[in-house]
């Protein structure tokens, strides 16, 4: 089978078995798919080794994990990789964007729908990645399509591409157990396939506890006036169990 170079228009030999090709006249990288061929690109890296950790690190002092996670967490060596999207660009009322959707299986959260970051992207050419390893395309272009249909609707396509962006792929262990992250080597963006989250029981506590001095204030007190000081009173231990109880969990 033979298609035509989207760069050069230049017929390039596909094997059967075979979607990433390179043309032989201009060396464009291409993807070869049922609705047609495709450009296939990449961004390089602009986060360093270093401050992938100090991205990951902030994501742990956050307020979606355990406390303390970012100083008491043993974080390993980022590994770099190359990992594939789908790159949509769509026509929405705000204008044009484009939407990322992972043509690789995974298990970091936020690969769906993610914006492509701002910077230079470069078509594909060989020796282009040096030895960093590659995570080829396995998701189909229109699974990605259903994807985003399911999510967005209905929309204006007007280009697809094959991005590789950079991902610093990180282990660290906590408590004994080991978990995983990564960390997007364009914006930075920390994409975490599990984390030890904080514990929701201590704060349906503070919740219960809550409800419960103001219903029994409300129901002893019945003076208007003096049933406002005492709230207001009340409300002052009570926003401080809650502050406490934020920093501990």
């Amino acid at each position: 089978m033979n298609v035509r170079c989207t760069q050069c228009g230049a017929e390039v030999p596909v094997p059967a078995d075979v979607r990433l090709v390179q043309c032989a006249f201009c060396d464009t990288a291409l993807v070869v798919d049922g609705d047609g061929t495709l450009f296939r690109e990449v961004m390089l890296p602009t986060v360093k080794l270093k401050e992938a950790v100090h991205h990951l690190r902030r994501f742990m002092a956050g307020t979606e994990t355990i406390a303390d996670l970012d100083k008491k967490a043993r974080i390993g060596t980022p590994e770099l990789v190359y990992f594939p999207f789908w790159a949509f660009s769509i026509a929405t009322d705000a204008g044009e964007r484009i939407v990322l959707e992972p043509a690789a299986p995974s298990f970091l959260q936020g690969l769906q729908g993610m914006d492509l970051p701002p910077g230079n992207s470069h078509i594909w050419t060989a020796g282009i990645t040096g030895a960093v390893p590659v995570v080829e395309p396995e998701v189909p272009l229109a699974t990605a399509r259903n994807w985003l249909t399911e999510r967005l609707g209905k929309m204006r396509e007007k280009r697809t591409v094959l991005y590789h962006l950079p991902l610093y792929r990180i282990s660290y262990t906590y408590g004994g157990k080991k978990y995983s992250a990564a960390v997007e080597g364009v914006s930075g963006q920390v994409l975490p396939a599990d984390f030890p989250a904080k514990a929701e029981t201590p704060y349906f506590l503070v919740a219960a506890a809550a409800i419960a001095v103001f219903s029994i204030e409300g129901l002893v007190i019945t003076n208007l006036l003096f049933k406002a000081v005492i709230f207001a009173i009340s409300a002052v231990p009570l926003f401080l169990l809650a502050w406490l109880t934020s920093r501990k969990v």
